[in-house]
C-alpha cells in the first residue's frame, strides 16, 4: 500500500513560495546561518532537493544537498533538508542529528519524530544485502524470511522490468517490523487505521515496510505483499510519484503475483464481493480511496476497493496490454493526470472508461464457488482476533457448530475416527467452505487412514482459500508420504508464503531438499526448523 505524497509542506512552502521565512529562521540559528545576502544561491538548490524528494528521486536529492552541506555545515535550512535526505536513505542516526540541529519546521509530518522512531525500531536489526535489495529484520526467528523474500523480490524485479521496460536502479530496503504498533510508529498512520483497514505493509519514504507474519494468528500472504509494495516502489519511480491512488493500487494488486507467474489473480471471494457491490451500487469510489486505502472504514471496504482497481487495470490490459499501460504511465510521468492519460490512451472520455469498466466487471466470469465472507487479517493480541475458538464462529449453523466442537473433543483425546465422523456431520450441513473445518476434517481423515478422502477435502478447500497455510501443509504431508517430492515442495512453499514460522514446514523442506540432492538448502532448512522450534 502507498499513501501518496507526504513531504514537509511547510518547509516546501517556506523554501519555494516564501524564502524570506527560511532566511529569518536560519538567521536566528546563530553563527554560520544563511544571511539574507547569501540566500539567493542556496534556496533554489534546497527547493530542487525537496522537489526531488517529493518525486522520491533520492539519488538526485543526494547529489544536490551533499555539496551544499559541505559548504554550509551550520546552516539550519541546509541541515534540515539534509536530514530529510538522510531519512530517505535509511540513515536514521544521521537524519535525527541533522534534523535536531536544523530545527526547521517540516509541516504536518514530524520527520524528526519519524527518524527517532525508525532509529529506535531498527537499532538492533540484522541486515542482509542481495543483488538489488537490502533486508532489515529483527534478530531472532525473522531470519527465516530473508532468503525467501530476496528470491521473491528479485523475481518481481525481473517481471516488472519486462512489464514496464524499466527497473529502479540501486538497492531497495525492506524493513520487517515486529507488529502493527511499529508500523504505526514508522508511518503517518495510526494503529487503529492499520488494523481497521487491514493495512499490513507500506511503500513509503523510499523503502518497503512489512509487518512480520508472526504478528498475525494465521500469518498472511507476506511474499505477495512484499511484491505488491515493490510494485509501488517501481511505479513511484517510473512516474515521478505522480500516479494517483486508484491506479497505483490497481497496478500493485494486479502485479503482486507476477514474481511467481501471471498477474491479475482475483480470488473467488473477492470476485463475489465485487459482484454484490455492483448489484447494490455500493462500489468504493476512486475519490473515497484517496489519500490512502488505509483510510477506508473496514477490511471489507479495503478488500472491495482493491478488487475494483485490480479489475480496472485488468480491463486496461485487455484493451491494449503492456503498450497501453506504459503509454499511460509515460503520460503520467510527464505531468498528465491519470484520468486524461487513460482517456487519451483508450481514445474515450474518462467517464466512458468508468462506464466500460463497470460493464466489464459485471460481465467478468465469476471463479468457481465464490460464496463466503471476506477473509480478514487476524492480529495476535487483539481480543477481536482470537484463536481457533473464534474461527468456529464462522459456522452460522448451530448444529454444525456443535458437531465441530464435539469433533474437537474427540481429536484432543486422540480418537481420530470419531473426530472424523463429527467433522463430517458438520461439513454435511455447511460444506467445505470454512477452512478450519475442512482442515480439521482432512487431518482426522489422514489419521484414520483415509488419505484419498483427506486429499479431496484439502484440494476443494484450497480452491476457495488459497492462503490458508495449514491446508497446504497437510496436503504436503500426503505428498511426502508418497515421496512425491516436487508436489510436496510446491505445497510447502505455498504454506511458507503464508505462515513461515511453522518449524514443520522447514523440517519437511529439509527432507525434500535432501531427496532432491540440494544439501545446501537442506542444511539451511534444518537450521531454520531448529531455530523456530526453540522459539516455541
Amino acid at each position: 500500500m502507498t499513501t501518496g505524497r507526504v513531504l514537509p509542506l511547510l518547509l516546501l512552502s517556506a523554501l519555494w513560495a516564501r524564502p524570506v521565512h527560511a532566511r529569518e529562521a536560519a538567521r536566528g540559528a546563530g553563527q554560520g546561518a544563511t544571511r539574507g545576502d547569501e540566500a539567493g544561491p542556496v534556496m533554489p538548490v534546497l527547493r530542487r532537493t525537496i522537489a526531488a524528494l517529493d518525486d522520491e528521486d533520492v539519488p538526485a536529492a543526494r547529489a544536490l544537498i551533499e555539496p551544499l552541506l559541505k559548504e554550509r555545515p551550520d546552516d539550519r535550512a541546509v541541515l534540515t533538508v539534509a536530514g530529510l535526505v538522510r531519512f530517505y536513505e535509511q540513515r536514521y542516526g544521521e537524519a535525527t542529528e541533522l534534523l535536531e540541529k536544523g530545527g526547521f519546521p517540516t509541516g504536518t509530518t514530524d520527520y524528526l519524530a519519524l527518524a527517532r522512531a525508525a532509529r529506535s525500531v531498527t537499532r538492533d536489526h540484522q541486515r542482509v544485502e542481495g543483488d538489488h535489495f537490502v533486508v532489515s529484520y529483527p534478530k531472532g526467528k525473522d531470519e527465516v524470511l530473508v532468503p525467501y523474500v530476496l528470491d521473491a523480490l528479485e523475481a518481481q524485479r525481473r517481471a516488472l522490468e519486462e512489464d514496464l521496460g524499466w527497473a529502479p536502479p540501486g538497492k531497495v530496503t525492506i524493513e520487517f517490523l515486529n507488529d502493527t504498533r511499529e508500523l504505526a510508529r514508522l508511518s503517518t498512520l495510526s494503529e487503529e487505521e492499520i488494523k481497521t483497514s487491514g493495512t499490513i505493509a507500506l511503500c513509503k519514504f523510499n523503502k518497503l515496510m512489512v509487518v512480520s507474519p508472526k504478528a498475525l494468528v494465521k500469518g498472511y500472504d507476506w511474499l505477495d505483499t512484499a511484491a505488491h509494495e515493490y510494485t509501488h516502489y517501481a511505479v513511484t519511480a517510473r512516474t515521478r510519484n505522480n500516479t494517483p491512488i486508484w491506479l497505483h493500487e490497481g497496478l500493485a494488486k494486479y502485479s503482486e503475483s507476477r514474481w511467481r507467474g501471471r498477474g491479475g489473480e482475483l480470488s473467488a471471494l473477492s470476485a463475489e464481493q465485487l459482484r454484490r457491490a455492483l448489484e447494490k451500487d455500493q462500489l468504493v469510489t476512486f475519490e473515497q480511496m484517496h489519500p490512502s486505502m488505509a483510510k477506508l472504514p473496514s477490511q471489507e471496504a479495503a478488500a472491495l476497493a482493491f478488487a475494483e482497481v485490480m479489475v480496472a487495470v485488468e480491463y486496461l490490459q485487455s484493451k491494449g496490454g503492456r503498450p497501453l499501460m506504459n503509454r499511460i504511465l509515460d503520460l503520467v510521468a510527464q505531468g498528465t493526470s491519470a484520468e486524461k492519460a487513460v482517456a487519451q490512451g483508450l481514445g474515450v472520455s474518462f467517464e466512458g472508461f468508468l462506464a466500460d469498466w463497470k460493464r466489464y466487471m459485471a460481465a467478468r466470469p465469476l471463479p468457481e464457488r465464490g460464496d463466503g465472507a471476506v477473509e480478514k487479517l487476524r492480529f495476535k493480541g487483539d481480543p477481536k482476533h482470537g484463536g481457533t475458538h473464534s474461527e468456529w464462529a464462522a459456522i452460522a449453523d448451530e448444529k454444525a457448530r456443535g458437531f465441530a466442537r464435539l469433533g474437537e473433543i474427540f481429536r484432543e483425546r486422540g480418537r481420530w475416527a470419531a473426530a472424523r465422523i463429527e467433522y463430517a456431520k458438520a461439513i454435511a450441513r455447511v460444506g467445505k467452505g470454512i477452512p478450519v473445518l475442512a482442515d480439521k476434517f482432512a487431518l482426522a481423515a489422514m489419521m484414520s487412514g483415509r488419505d484419498d478422502e483427506a486429499q479431496g477435502a484439502l484440494v476443494e478447500a484450497l480452491r476457495r482459500h488459497p492462503h490458508y497455510a495449514a491446508l497446504h501443509l497437510h496436503l504436503a504431508r500426503l505428498h511426502l508420504k508418497r515421496k512425491s517430492w516436487d508436489l510436496a515442495k510446491e505445497q510447502l512453499l505455498l504454506a511458507n508464503a503464508v505462515d513461515p514460522f511453522d518449524p514443520e514446514i522447514h523440517a519437511a523442506l529439509a527432507v525434500v531438499s535432501e531427496a532432491q540432492g540440494d544439501p545446501g538448502v537442506a542444511s539451511r532448512e534444518k537450521r531454520f526448523a531448529q531455530l523456530l522450534a526453540g522459539h516455541q
